[in-house]
This record gives structure tokens, C-alpha cells and sequence, in this order.
């Protein structure tokens, strides 16, 4: 059978309850506010129903009531005596206006920001991000604040870069992160990670001059890259035979190495048999990027 549209009047009620039905949420917010003016702003926020619930109540209106509650979180930060538990109060409040309406990029990174200078919940900063994350796949600025966080707050230079490379990825990124990106990866020792990165960067960027930028740090991960495999090599040389070799070649000889790399800018690579260092006749400082954890 072919169904049969139902007249355009019979929807009119069911409107008429979901404008009632947030109406009736944003009053009672008020009235809460009204009636609790004595307790803590942040405390309000632990009468806020779930958000799975409120975003059934409030049908078509998803995001008027998420605008509504985002405004009681935006005061709620603005007060300057934060505990634990009010923070927890913070992440729980960012989750239900994320959940209403989970394209709310700001709430995203703002909160994050929040967690994590107001109080200190990186972890639930991190959770809010990857929340963004998965349901706005195509905004690099969350992604980017997920690297931030790894690195600052956890001092984890691997899902640091991670994050940083993802950012990268995605089209409008300013160029400057991937570069950040394959520092990162460098500090995490895997600087051949760091090479594709920027090999991959490379070839989806349009722009010459960004193109230029690229190249170079393409280049410097590169001698990253071939420094990380002679320190590897010479350090099993000399586990195998009790001694640094006393040249570079010998690493071929003895295996370790299949050919000896060019160096990319078109130096070579100098080795100090006393020490063991090698370094690029061509670059003066090494692409490295230290962090300390919070509190060191």
C-alpha cells in the first residue's frame, strides 16, 4: 500500500510540544538559577539531566537548549575558586552541550582549554577533544589541541605527533603543523614517520612556497632520519665487535648497512670515530623538541 501523507496540519501540535517542551527547559533553568542563587555557579551544573535525555526533550531545538546551557558553562568558568569536583562539574556540563549538539566546535575548544587551565583534568580535556574529533573529522584545530595536550600535559611526544600528523592531514591545516608534527615524531624516534609525513604533506600542498618550506624540513628529517640509523648501526658494531668502528664504511662491510645515505642538501656525513658522533656537514642544529611533564 501507498502510504498517505498526513495533512500538513497534523504536525502542528507536535511543534507546538516541542516548543513547549524547551521552553519549558529554559524556564526551569532560570527558575533553578532564581532559586539556588546561594550555591556555587559550578554546583548548578550537577542538577543538569543527562544528555542523551535532554536531547530527546528538546526534539528540533537541539541546539537553541545547548546554546542556552552553554552560556551557564561560559559563567560557570568565569568563577575563580575551582576544585576537583566543581571541574568534574565543567567536563559534565560540556559533555551534555556537546551531546545536544555534538557540531558545537567552540564548546569543544574552549572546554578542552578549560579542563586543563582552570582546573587540572587533561584527561577529561583529552576526551572532550576526541569527542570533537569523531564528529567533526574535518576540523584540524581539535586534533592540533589533542597534540598540545599530549605533549604539555603528558609529555608523550608519540601521540603527540600522532595527533599533530592527523591535524596535518586535513586540508586548510596551516603548513606550520606539519612541521611541528614531524619534530614531534623525531623527539618519539621515528623520524622515518617524520619523512613520510612531510613527503605526503608535500605532494597534497598546491602552493609553491608552501611547497618550499616543506622541502627543506623534508630534507632535515631526512638527515634525522639517516643519523637515527648510523647511531643504531655503530652501536651494534660496537656490541659485535667491543670497539666503535673507526670508519663508516665498515658499518657496510660489516652489514649493519646496506649503502651509506647521501647527505640531502648535498653535504656529507661526518663521523668522529672517538665519540661516535656523526652529524651533516650542511645543518648546524638538529630537529629536536624537548617537554616536561606538569609539575617537573
Amino acid at each position: 500500500m501507498t502510504p498517505v501523507a498526513r495533512p500538513a496540519k497534523q504536525w502542528i501540535p507536535l511543534a507546538v510540544l516541542g516548543m513547549g517542551l524547551c521552553a519549558g527547559i529554559v524556564a526551569t533553568q532560570i527558575a533553578l538559577d532564581a532559586t539556588r542563587a546561594g550555591i556555587p555557579k559550578l554546583q548548578r551544573m550537577s542538577y543538569l539531566p543527562d544528555g542523551t535525555i535532554l536531547k530527546v526533550a528538546a526534539l528540533g531545538y537541539r541546539e537553541v537548549v545547548a546554546d542556552v546551557l552553554w552560556l551557564q558553562v561560559i559563567q560557570a568558568m568565569g568563577d575563580k575558586r575551582v576544585s576537583t569536583e566543581t571541574g568534574q562539574w565543567i567536563y559534565r556540563a560540556l559533555d551534555v552541550v556537546t551531546t545536544l549538539d555534538p557540531k558545537f566546535v567552540r564548546a569543544y575548544e574552549a572546554g578542552a582549554h578549560a579542563l586543563c587551565s582552570i582546573v587540572v583534568m587533561p584527561q577529561e580535556s583529552n576526551q572532550l577533544l576526541e569527542k570533537g574529533i569523531r564528529h567533526n573529522p574535518h576540523e584540524w584545530r581539535l586534533p592540533f589541541l589533542l597534540g598540545i595536550n599530549h605533549f604539555f600535559e603528558f609529555g608523550d611526544n608519540q601521540k603527540a605527533a600522532e595527533a599533530m600528523a592527523m591535524a596535518a592531514r586535513i586540508p586548510g591545516a596551516p603548513e606550520i603543523i606539519a612541521r611541528l608534527a614531524a619534530k614531534l615524531l623525531v623527539s618519539a624516534k621515528s623520524p622515518q614517520q617524520a619523512v613520510e609525513l612531510l613527503a605526503k604533506v608535500y605532494e597534497e600542498t598546491p602552493d609553491d612556497n608552501v611547497k618550499t618550506l616543506l622541502e627543506q624540513r623534508l630534507r632535515e628529517a631526512i638527515v634525522e632520519r639517516d643519523l637515527a640509523m648510523f647511531e643504531d648501526a655503530i652501536g651494534r658494531y660496537q656490541a659485535q665487535y667491543l670497539q666503535r668502528p673507526a670508519r663508516l664504511e665498515q658499518l657496510v662491510q660489516a652489514g649493519l648497512l646496506r649503502e651509506l645515505p647521501q647527505e640531502p642538501f648535498g653535504g656529507q656525513y661526518q663521523y668522529n670515530a672517538d665519540t661516535g658522533e656523526v652529524r651533516s656537514s650542511e645543518i648546524k642544529e638538529r630537529m629536536r623538541m624537548t617537554f616536561r611533564k606538569r609539575g617537573q
